[in-house]
């Protein structure tokens, strides 16, 4: 606990571990038990803010007592339970006033006396927690106190006003496998869709490539394509067109033009080399030699 606590009371998580028919115990098995119990509470405290906790002896056991979160103490209370280290160990879990006194030499309150109430509640069960508790819980981590189940009916008569709730670690557990499971399935399921989605826009994209052409017109030539004009070549040496069936033209004067039909596959390139080549001129005809007449035959004559 903090200074500034003072005397006045604040909400604490109260964790009261207790070692069930410890005044019947033999003075060599109460020892061991001691052992095995602080070798417990050193491992839980490292897990705790010391400016925010006290420890608390008490004949058959021990209380922590601390400004922190349910949820931790919750976590604290599954560890000693899986730790084993007593079987014959109650927790208590309690969530209420506490107060230190004016000389800090002892911490008092509600929480605490109801706790240890808690950890010798049934020896059936492992660690059981005040309604309080769970509420408090519920406040910070809903999905936490659904793991917090109903108790029988209560033995104890200081109990009456509590209802009681338990807290079994194994079945705990698989509820957390199983919503871990589900938040991976969810999880995969995300990335299967984002996967097929991105698969899909790729071919989409791919399917909406546009075809090039390369051009290597010469000397130049005047380029249409499905009848618009599309400019000359060169300068231009590069043309997209979307995929698909499409009439080309290139002209050049008076020049014979080159006309061609094309499919362009998305993406596809392809090369267009054309040369315009002036048509060879004309062969003149020979004249026909003239036969000599008559008077030429006799000019000697």
């Amino acid at each position: 606990m903090t200074a500034e606590s003072g005397p006045l009371p604040v909400p604490a998580s109260v964790l009261f571990l207790r070692m069930r028919g410890f005044a019947d115990d033999l003075p060599s098995t109460q020892k061991s038990r001691r052992e095995r119990l602080a070798a417990v509470v050193k491992a839980l405290l490292a897990a705790w803010d010391n400016e925010h906790r006290v420890v608390l002896d008490a004949p058959d056991g021990v209380a922590i007592v601390g400004e922190v979160e349910p949820a931790k103490a919750l976590a604290g209370a599954q560890l000693v339970a899986e730790q084993g280290a007593d079987a014959n160990l109650g927790i208590g879990l309690h969530h209420g006033p506490v107060r230190a006194l004016q000389d800090g030499s002892r911490v008092v309150g509600d929480g605490i006396d109801t706790a240890a109430v808690l950890a010798g509640f049934a020896a059936s069960q492992p660690i059981v927690a005040s309604q309080a508790f769970r509420e408090a819980l519920a406040l910070r981590a809903p999905r936490l106190a659904e793991d917090l189940e109903p108790a029988g009916e209560q033995v104890d008569e200081r109990l009456r006003p509590h209802a009681l709730y338990v807290f079994d670690p194994q079945p705990a557990r698989h509820r957390a496998v199983r919503r871990k499971v589900v938040a991976g399935a969810g999880v995969m399921v995300l990335l299967g869709a984002g996967w097929a989605g991105r698969v899909l826009r790729e071919r989409y994209e791919e399917a909406r490539r546009p075809a090039v052409i390369l051009l290597d017109v010469r000397p130049f030539g005047e380029v249409f394509v499905d009848g618009d004009a599309k400019g000359s070549s060169p300068p231009l040496v590069r043309l997209s067109l979307p995929a698909g069936p499409h009439t080309i033209e290139v002209r050049n004067g008076r020049l014979r033009p080159l006309h061609m039909q094309v499919l362009l596959q998305p993406g596809e390139e392809m090369q267009l080399k054309h040369v315009f080549a002036a048509a060879p001129p004309a062969a003149r005809r020979a004249r026909p030699k003239e036969q000599p007449g008559l008077l030429d035959r006799f000019k000697f004559w």
